[in-house]
């Protein structure tokens, strides 16, 4: 799926053979730029995920980070 700042899709770790989510959320470089999220709402969102444990609520399983992007790999 595609949204207005990044992409979901299905990935799978090699070792253990189960299915997550890898949301790629693009960031901003600079804060005159108009692309992507700024570089702290998406260690907000991190930050939120990595404290709650909910059933109705996905778990953050891990965390890639590049100066353009941010993926985070969740459980479907």
């Amino acid at each position: 799926r595609r949204g207005h700042f990044g992409v979901v899709k299905r990935c799978r770790e090699r070792s253990t053979g189960r299915f997550y989510a890898a949301k790629s959320v693009k960031t901003r470089r600079g804060r005159g730029s108009r692309r992507g999220l700024e570089r702290a709402e998406v260690e907000r969102e991190v930050a939120i995920l990595r404290r709650l444990q909910h059933p109705n609520i996905m778990r953050l399983h891990d965390l890639f980070a590049s100066r353009a992007e941010v993926v985070l790999i969740l459980e479907l």
